[in-house]
């Protein structure tokens, strides 16, 4: 029996001095005059702009004027009616999400705290609970308080977590503050609330593994219930389990036995020939229903529903030939090439990210041709419709547990008690999803730890936890997949961000050094995170700026009004801080365009940052790309963003608009594409299909900017299923003896006289280059838009909005080589905004 706790509760706060403290609110009758309608589920920054206390914290400086949300206290208050409990009834209130230090009292006294975000809060309220009228507090904060008495040096952190203290918080980690992100801690009940009665039995969870043997012959599904017995003496239950799916309906039943306490009672079920679950553009995504009864006698105990799909997902670490190992990962014994993005949370307020806004970001994932999303250790453990949409669409998800970037203090007995419960909690929880490919540890503190002075200070506090607490507790509650303490990772205690083995953090370029040139010469196993910093969207740029800026308002802090400068400086990426005087990522559109941000309109920084990210990001796929499997990833930082930004990695904002980064992405993650890259004293031009056997042609060589030569050949291309071809090369020196600065490499692979996929080369720095000045002709042909030039045009731009899905955006058009594109009527005219050598 449920008692739904959802809905309107009563919002009280105090700082400690101001508001209403305890002693006011846990009378039988508190003044809640003053009090404000909360949400439940929600959170206490959204019941604040709803009650007009504070802006919405997204926008222009407003988060920076709802910090002081973070320092206070927050108590939520309802009253419920709840019956007579019948002899051998027990009661629990059960709250599935709480930001962050709680303490719940119910009827004026304290039953119970919880500090940790990552699982349910529990408390048997059995001889508490009051016929008829109960009343309910919980007060929260976010950690702030809790934490004043803890240390905060020696864990290797920046000085400001050095004083929140985050790697003591069991929540968003960025919520405190990245390079990224601003600092907004979350305060509120943020899953719903219920109080449970049972009597002899309770379920508590249902998990379902999946698996399938080496042949992909047999499945099988183990059903596993986690029932707490509430009597005695043991009780004789049946379990009984179905699995439904395309292939037809399977099902078997089982006596068990019930024992006192918490425990698993379970049954396999198994499955002949099971359709097979593919990750997208390798197959389709069937999925199974998974339904278990648990009863005693005529009586239900509980009844549960999981959805699981039958794939064999491996990693490929065998010997490499030329040293090292691979690292592979193999679904259905088919390599697969990984290409994606780092996942971070949808919102700086988690709790009002839904399946709709799921779904969009996943689908914007499969618009830029991604088969895989990394849930980075620094974020969360995401809400089940994430895990649900990539289930249904195919994307596979490396989930992290939440630790990043710090040493943690399982050295503390209460602490390491705390990350035990919430491991298995979310294990259990997220075991049935077919999407779910790989497990690890953390974010980057294997790397810390190796290289960055993890040694000093608290000296591994954490080092078993990723080592030997988590793999046990995968072995014991999963088993079905790959694990690694932390990424990057190097088997055989090698450096863990060595190129050759295990998955590697490409990040020597795009901090200090943003030469993306040197990405060429890269050939790691398998990169999974590494980027270049860029715009926003537009629109999303405007937010973050005071209400009314103009898309041509001047970013030159010397003429632009200091609100202005103050909110982009806000909304900007965090890098372009570091080190020197000069931000990182102004000298980088220096050095590559020889232009200055300070000379730029805000319309004029999207398009042209956008251009040097766009193809600052295409260099890092393509090179990845070209060398499968020998790398077997291009995975880049970051996908998305948690609100909007000036600058960041992205290539979808925080409204879910398309960067101007990503079409050159889609481009580069495109099935079957082409790549130029450059190995010793060679041009080479590689072929990469994703498809089955493939035939087309491939039309490459060098060209003049100008269109007075191009000097090229036409090969037929034949491609095996699944593979990269180096199908030409050009001697390097080529180039150079025509002139580098005014000539440039190009490849377009056709397939039936039609363009399937295209790439350029250059030498020197865009602002090196003799560009001439090119006019951009646009015409439609039926359906179709063709963009024609008899100049080299560069970087042709039809929006900066990113809200239409135009079939390209950001291309090149080569001389006298039209671009034709498919132009449905409902896009409209298709016109030219910007060409970077426009004039």
């Amino acid at each position: 029996m449920y008692i739904d706790l959802n809905g309107v509760w009563q919002l009280r706060w105090t700082d400690g001095q101001r508001g209403d403290q305890l002693p006011r609110l846990l009378v039988d009758e508190p003044d809640l005059s003053r009090a404000i309608p909360a949400q439940v589920p929600g959170e206490v920054h959204l019941d604040l702009v709803a009650a007009g206390l504070i802006e919405e914290p997204t926008l222009a400086l407003n988060s920076l004027a709802c910090r002081w949300v973070e320092e206070a206290k927050w108590s939520y208050l309802r009253t419920f009616d709840a019956p007579r409990l019948a002899p051998g009834q027990r009661a629990w209130l059960v709250l599935e999400g709480l930001e962050l230090h709680a303490a719940v009292y119910l009827n004026g006294e304290l039953i119970g705290a919880h500090a940790n975000a990552f699982y349910p809060c529990r408390i048997e309220v059995t001889d508490r609970l009051r016929p008829g009228a109960n009343r309910l507090l919980v007060q929260l904060e976010a950690g702030l308080f809790a934490a004043a008495d803890r240390p905060g040096q020696g864990y290797g952190m920046n000085p400001d977590s050095t004083w929140t203290k985050r790697n003591w918080h069991r929540t968003v980690q960025s919520s405190f503050g990245w390079d990224w992100s601003p600092r907004l801690l979350n305060v509120g009940i943020t899953g719903g609330a219920r109080l449970e009665i049972a009597s002899a039995a309770r379920l508590e969870t249902f998990v379902a593994l999946a698996e399938v043997t080496p042949d992909l012959a047999e499945g099988a599904v183990t059903a596993r219930i986690f029932v707490e017995g509430l009597e005695e003496r043991p009780q004789a239950g049946r379990l009984h389990v179905t699995v439904t799916g395309p292939t037809g309906l399977y099902e078997a039943e089982v006596d068990v036995t019930i024992r006192s306490g918490l425990h698993p009672v379970e049954a396999r079920v198994s499955v002949a020939e099971p359709a097979l679950w593919w990750p997208v553009n390798h197959g389709m995504q069937p999925l199974y229903t998974v339904a278990a009864t648990l009863t005693v006698g005529d009586a239900i105990i509980g009844a549960a529903e999981r959805r699981v799909g039958f794939r064999r997902i491996e990693v490929d670490q065998s010997p490499h030939p030329e040293g090292g190992r691979y690292f592979v990962v193999t679904v259905n014994n088919k390599p697969i090439f990984c290409k994606g993005g780092n996942f971070v949370p949808a919102d700086i307020i988690p709790a009002r990210a839904g399946r709709e806004k799921y779904a969009l970001l996943v689908d914007r994932a499969l618009e830029a041709n991604c088969n895989l999303l990394r849930i980075w250790g620094g974020g969360l453990y995401e809400r089940d419709a994430f895990y649900d949409v990539c289930d249904e669409r195919g994307v596979l998800v490396w989930q992290e547990f939440i630790f990043a970037c710090a040493k943690y203090p399982l050295h503390d007995p209460e602490f390491l008690a705390n990350v035990k419960n919430e491991a298995v909690y979310q294990v259990r929880r997220l075991a049935n999803h077919p999407s779910l490919a790989v497990w690890c540890g953390n974010n980057e503190m294997e790397w810390g730890a190796h290289d960055w002075g993890y040694d000093k200070g608290v000296t591994y506090p954490d080092y078993a936890l990723f080592h030997m607490v988590i793999p046990v507790i995968l072995r014991q509650e999963d088993g079905t997949r790959y694990y690694q303490p932390s990424s990057p990772f190097s088997p055989d205690h090698a450096e863990p961000n060595r190129d050759d083995m295990g998955d590697q953090h490409p990040w020597s370029v795009g901090f200090a050094d943003t030469d993306f040139r040197k990405y060429r010469q890269m050939a790691c196993r398998f990169p999974n995170e590494g980027g270049i910093l860029g715009p926003n969207a537009l629109p999303t740029v405007l937010a973050c700026l005071p209400p009314g800026t103009a898309r041509d308002a001047a970013l030159d802090p010397a003429r632009a009004a200091a609100r202005l400068t103050l909110a982009w400086e806000h909304h900007d990426n965090s890098v372009a801080y570091w080190g020197g005087v000069r931000p990182y990522p102004d000298v980088m559109l220096e050095q590559w365009l020889g232009r200055s941000r300070r000379d730029m309109t805000v319309e004029e920084y999207v398009y042209w940052a956008g251009v040097v990210q766009g193809i600052g990001l295409s260099e890092y796929i393509r090179n990845f790309r070209r060398r499968m499997f020998s790398t077997a990833s291009a995975i880049f930082w970051m996908y998305n963003d948690c609100w909007p930004t000036t600058r960041s990695w992205t290539i979808v904002d925080y409204y879910g608009r398309r960067t101007p980064a990503f079409y050159p992405v889609r481009r580069a993650f495109q099935p079957v594409s082409v790549a130029i890259g450059v190995d010793g004293d060679d041009i080479v031009f590689s072929v990469v299909n994703e498809r089955g056997p493939w035939r087309g042609e491939l039309r490459c060589g060098l060209f003049a900017l100008d269109g007075s030569r191009m000097e090229d050949s036409t090969v037929e291309v034949h491609m095996g299923a699944n593979e990269a071809q180096v199908i030409a090369r050009r001697p390097l020196a080529e180039l150079h003896a025509l002139g580098a600065q005014t000539h440039a490499a190009f490849a377009l692979l056709r397939r039936d006289g039609r363009e399937v996929a295209r790439d350029t080369l250059f030498l020197p720095t865009f602002g090196e280059m003799r560009w001439p000045r090119a006019e951009v002709r646009v015409r439609r042909a039926g359906d179709q838009a063709v963009f024609e030039s008899d100049v080299f045009a560069w970087r042709v731009c039809l929006d900066l909005d990113g809200e239409a899905a135009l079939p390209d955006n950001f291309f090149d058009v080569l001389p006298g080589v039209p671009v034709v594109l498919d132009w449905p009527a409902e896009l409209g005219e298709p016109r030219v905004l910007r060409v970077a050598n426009g004039g």
